[in-house]
């Protein structure tokens, strides 16, 4: 009985040292960095079918941000899936739908779920998709700008696409960046204008009326932990593209390192973990990218977080 005790205990302290081990290490860091690494995390772990250890990373990543990213939630759901857990798994997508409006094309064609796609929740789901998704829309702070962001986005995609001139192209854009910047001011930040900000990208560090408004805004957001440190890197390894070093900084265009090489691929890995991005090597792991030339890295085993 003393024996039985004793293990016990043993093994209790042993799941609270590394519980605690893994709250120091998420000291001084933001929620999105937290969140962030809980998902790379759960990320190898599934990739390596520990699903017990990656659904409890997700699980313990939507403690801290439940509204961050639909596909987090569908590889949670996976997990769940696979260790026969069909109503965390349900419960996990329909709140992917709920909090970050998940679209049911994404839901049919995420291809974790088919081996599971003749379970009864997929059909139940299914039934009651347009009701999750108006949760998500009525549960917005403003319903109607986000759906205009929506439509400014649908405008400047369009243009894009059914053959219109370059000069039309740059109407559309100025039009909508001047009506994103009258949005912001007020109401606030809408994540879903990425897209619009992205086709100003080309002069995103210039003196112009766009940038000298959205940069101080986007800083303040880094700078207190609201937005990402990656956000500009795609926007900075376009700029070393597009102005004739034909060179990436952090690597963020993955399937162009033959055209567009790493610029120091023995320091990519620091800068990337300066800004906030995994190493090239867990991309290899879990999205199998090709790896740019040189790049040698062998992935952190400190990246796993188990017993979270």
């Amino acid at each position: 009985m003393k024996t039985i005790l004793s293990l016990l205990i043993f093994l209790t302290i042993g799941y609270t040292s590394q519980k605690k081990q893994s709250i120091i290490e998420f000291q001084g860091k933001t929620d999105l960095e937290k969140y962030d690494e809980l998902i790379w995390s759960g990320m190898l772990h599934f990739k390596d079918m520990d699903f017990e250890n990656s659904l409890s990373n997700f699980q313990a990543a939507f403690k801290i941000k439940d509204d961050e990213n639909a596909t987090d939630y569908f590889y949670a759901a996976a997990a769940a899936l696979n260790l026969k857990l069909d109503e965390i798994a349900k419960n996990l997508i329909i709140t992917a739908i709920r909090k970050t409006n998940a679209s049911e094309i994404y839901f049919d064609s995420f291809k974790e779920f088919n081996s599971f796609r003749q379970n009864r929740l997929f059909s139940d789901i299914k039934a009651d998709y347009a009701n999750f998704k108006s949760d998500y829309i009525n549960n917005l702070k403003y319903p109607e700008i986000y759906k205009e962001i929506e439509l400014l986005a649908e405008k400047d995609q369009k243009v894009r696409t059914d053959g219109s001139s370059k000069k039309k192209m740059h109407k559309i854009d100025s039009l909508n960046i001047e009506r994103l910047i009258a949005i912001n001011k007020q109401y606030g930040w809408f994540d879903k204008q990425w897209l619009l900000l992205w086709h100003q990208r080309g002069t995103h560090r210039d003196d112009n009326y766009v940038w000298n408004y959205f940069r101080p805004l986007i800083n303040d957001k880094i700078e207190k932990g609201e937005l990402r440190k990656s956000y500009w890197a795609r926007f900075d390894d376009e700029k070393s593209i597009s102005e004739g070093k034909r060179v990436q900084i952090y690597g963020t265009y993955w399937h162009n390192y033959d055209q567009f090489p790493v610029e120091n691929v023995t320091k990519v890995d620091s800068l990337r973990n300066s800004v906030g991005l995994p190493p090239l090597a867990y991309m290899k792991k879990v999205y199998d990218i090709p790896l740019p030339n040189g790049y040698k890295e062998k992935l952190p085993q400190e990246m796993y977080i188990k017993n979270y």
